[in-house]
């Protein structure tokens, strides 16, 4: 009789100490996901990188965004998950994208110059005339 009582104690301590595990595992690794993102956005000129205002800061497929201050500072405005991707735009500016690990809490992101030429007019002497009628 012995015997069945002391199986019945350690199969339910086995029972007790492997939930008691599984649940600790599980909230840790739900709390150690949460990611508080800030930072600083620069832009990089051919002379020198120099912080950005109103950097454009959006996470993918949300509508959670935020925009950087004069200083090129930020903070998201939501905690992140680790894996999710935010994307960096400026106009001139080649756009970024960031995804976030946990070790993302203070980033430096430095933009690069966009290469696209701005189309000017076409030099012409002519006048512009009119084809209306009565004019």
């Amino acid at each position: 009789m012995k015997t069945s009582t002391t199986e019945k104690m350690t199969t339910s301590t086995k029972i007790l100490i492997t939930l008691f595990f599984i649940s600790f595992l599980g909230t840790s690794t739900i709390n150690a996901q949460k990611v508080e993102v800030k930072g600083v956005v620069k832009g990089k000129t051919e002379e020198k990188a120099e912080p950005l205002n109103g950097v454009n800061i959006y996470l993918k497929d949300k509508s959670v965004y935020t925009s950087s201050n004069r200083k090129g500072e930020f903070t998201f405005p939501k905690t992140l998950n680790v894996g999710d991707v935010i994307y960096f735009s400026y106009l001139g500016y080649l756009k970024q994208k960031v995804t976030i690990t946990k070790n993302s809490t203070n980033l430096t992101i430095v933009l690069k110059e966009d290469d696209n030429e701005m189309l000017g007019a076409v030099g012409t002497n002519k006048r512009f005339s009119s084809k209306r009628k009565g004019q």
